[in-house]
């Protein structure tokens, strides 16, 4: 049966709309699949959480070796731990990674993100712990900044004797007198472990890294040795202490006293302590 022209014309125009429709729909088609694929963050540090846990602190590192972020991670973590010597090596490396150009305003960043968590949660203890470190730190890249041409850290920050941990080796900053901003930052880390103490007396760990900065920035090693001593009374079994104590001696040129505090500390480590 033949079809009548008027048919066969309706159904040629509506092939061709439907050809129209089907290459306008294909025009615009990357642009919806576009808007709905999910936005992908892709930068380092988006997978680096704020963690006391050595076991997810080193992840982070073994996944991010040069973002420093992932380093002061792993550095506080140890710091709360007996294993002195690489808590103060990854504090060291975390110094220098934060003086790499591309990592430029981290440290600034980091201490604006806890003093903001400290101003809705107070009481977070680790934070402040975290925010006296920040300060230090801080204080070390401006003395680095002055110092460029002077100091070879290679030289200077990773001498050793054979009885010494090292962990009061590290140079000190440029004095209070030749940098205002040092010596204010110096200042605020200080701030920080004092206030703390007040609000929890009973932080060994604070009072360890308190004395440590005393002992390495300002030489007060009578008030680092009050702490460290003070924090022996609270946990005689507590390694951290003897480390320091050890060092502090061997610093001193007292060789006996010096071994004997870090022997007690390894021996004490080796038990589990």
């Amino acid at each position: 049966m033949k079809q009548s022209f008027p048919s066969i014309f309706l159904a040629s125009c509506l092939l061709l709309l439907a050809s129209c429709l089907l290459l306008l729909a294909s025009c615009f088609l990357p642009f919806a699949s576009f808007s709905q694929e999910p936005l992908m963050l892709t930068t380092e540090t988006e997978d680096i959480s704020l963690t006391d846990d050595i076991n997810i602190a080193r992840a982070q590192v073994a996944k991010y070796p040069d973002n420093p972020e992932a380093r002061f991670n792993l550095a506080i973590a140890l710091s709360r731990t007996s294993i002195v010597e690489d808590a103060i090596k990854e504090l060291r490396k975390t110094k220098l990674l934060l003086r790499k150009p591309e990592n430029k305003g981290v440290i600034d960043k980091k201490i604006n993100e806890y003093k903001i968590i400290l101003d809705t949660q107070p009481d977070a203890h680790n934070i402040k712990y975290r925010l006296a470190f920040s300060y230090y730190l801080k204080a070390y890249l401006i003395s680095k900044e002055i110092q460029k041409s002077k100091i070879n850290d290679s030289k200077s920050d990773n001498k050793k004797d054979k009885s010494s941990l090292n962990l009061l080796g590290s140079n000190h900053f440029v004095t209070n007198e030749d940098n205002k901003e040092i010596k204010e930052n110096l200042n605020q880390s200080i701030y920080c472990f004092n206030n703390l103490l007040k609000s929890k007396p009973d932080d060994i760990w604070a009072k360890v890294y308190y004395g440590f900065i005393l002992a390495e920035q300002y030489n007060e090693y009578k008030k680092a040795r009050e702490l460290w001593t003070d924090a022996l009374r609270q946990n005689p079994n507590n390694p951290a202490p003897h480390f320091f104590l050890g060092e502090l001696h061997l610093k001193e040129g007292d060789l006996k006293e010096g071994l004997t505090e870090i022997s007690q500390a390894i021996l004490l480590r080796s038990l589990g302590n």
